[in-house]
């Protein structure tokens, strides 16, 4: 391991262990630690209470959302916030009016934040001091906001001898991610300032996409996750329903899939279903799914949070699991629980219509639904044809390993 070198993983929304930002930066840095000292910078109400936390980690909970001007909360770091923006000025200035020529885009992002930085740029600036930033070093913003690709840019214009890495993962703020490649563009078209910046999506559409609006290189990124491997003689089957309680993710439909396929396969399946999160409005079908719970004995319900080596042993011993999202949650982004799906060789039932999710697969280990019938007619076809669909998986999977160690960002960790 190279001592010296360090790994920033940057989540500046992250404030606790749901979701799939928090998984996902405990595999990257189980993935990353003999490459070099990891550092975890989230936000400062980040609660590690009760999470896996790996002992390597560096946590810095700094990132003040709301942090974007001299406030009553940063006035103890006045001289240096001040220092910055004198230097900031001249810095900037100097690229334009020296480096790059005249350019009113650049001229006018720097006057718009001279003063009032990027989001999350004055608690940023006080972790720098701590960080020491060399050569070498590398900055992997996992999800890449657009108020995360605006302290990135800052960040090349100050020239930062580190490497800077932006996971695009989501592209419906299309007019300011347009903006920001645009800069981008000029900058690298006029002195190639930007040779340690690179950019990485999950879709050749997406990448597509950013190509269209940008002309720059964009690679592919693979998350790094944990495999299992699943047995194909089996006498019962566990449907899993994991994640958030929300209206989007379709919470409302799992008692009525509990009640059809009950009523057809009952002695074959088991549930696993996770509550976590439940707004008031649905606080009647949390209602519902707990008194199911109790009249039917193949039902198991998890409340709340789930942790990171519990998670997992949940998908070692689930067997299919029907993604109930809303068609327009799928439309720009898909879901974590389709990785976690593949890795661990799970076929699934997905949304008719689904293309997003569908751009992930090789190999097609799914079947689409389009209301609560079809997806218990697929999810009996898929426990009447097991073998078949885990012989499917099981090749979704091994694909899914060879493009994680082939990943680009991988690669230049």
């Amino acid at each position: 391991m190279d001592k010296e070198k360090k790994i920033i993983l940057f989540e500046g929304e992250l404030k606790g262990g749901k979701g799939h930002h928090y998984d996902h930066l405990v595999e990257n840095s189980l993935y990353y630690q003999n490459k070099g000292k990891i550092f975890w910078v989230v936000n400062k109400k980040f609660k590690k209470d009760n999470l896996y936390i790996p002992k390597f980690v560096n946590i810095f909970n700094i990132i003040d959302s709301a942090n974007r001007k001299i406030t009553i909360n940063n006035i103890f770091s006045l001289p240096e916030i001040l220092y910055f923006s004198i230097k900031n000025f001249f810095i900037c200035n100097f690229l334009i009016f020296f480096k790059f020529k005249f350019s009113k885009h650049l001229f006018l992002y720097i006057l718009k934040n001279l003063f009032i930085f990027p989001k999350y740029f004055s608690s940023f600036y006080k972790l720098l001091k701590y960080l020491d930033l060399r050569e070498g070093d590398k900055i992997i913003f996992q999800t890449s906001r657009i108020d995360e690709l605006d302290l990135s840019f800052l960040l090349i214009l100050l020239n930062f001898k580190t490497q800077i890495h932006l996971r695009i993962i989501q592209l419906h703020r299309k007019k300011k991610l347009k903006k920001f490649l645009y800069l981008l563009k000029s900058l690298n078209d006029k002195k190639k300032l930007y040779q340690d910046i690179f950019l990485y999506t999950e879709t050749e559409f997406q990448k597509e996409q950013i190509k269209k609006i940008s002309n720059l290189d964009v690679d592919l990124f693979y998350n790094n996750l944990s495999f299992s491997e699943k047995k194909a003689n089996k006498d019962k089957f566990t449907i899993g329903i994991l994640g958030e309680s929300r209206f989007d993710k379709g919470f409302y439909k799992i008692p009525d899939l509990i009640t059809n396929l009950n009523e057809r396969i009952y002695n074959k399946i088991e549930f696993i279903i996770q509550i976590n999160n439940c707004p008031k409005n649905l606080l009647g079908v949390e209602k519902k799914i707990i008194e199911m719970s109790k009249k039917y004995k193949n039902i198991t319900v998890i409340k709340n949070y789930i942790n990171f080596f519990e998670y997992r042993d949940l998908l070692k011993n689930i067997d299919i699991i029907p993604l109930l999202h809303e068609l327009d949650q799928l439309k720009n982004c898909g879901s974590g629980i389709v990785f976690s799906s593949m890795v661990n060789e799970i076929p699934m039932v997905i949304p008719k219509g689904a293309v997003f999710v569908k751009k992930f697969y090789k190999h097609i280990s799914y079947i689409e639904a389009d209301n609560i019938n079809e997806y218990s007619e697929g999810i009996i076809k898929i426990i009447s044809n097991y073998s078949k669909f885990l012989e499917i998986s099981k090749k979704q999977s091994a694909e899914y390993k060879k493009k994680m160690h082939q990943d680009y960002l991988n690669n230049r960790i």
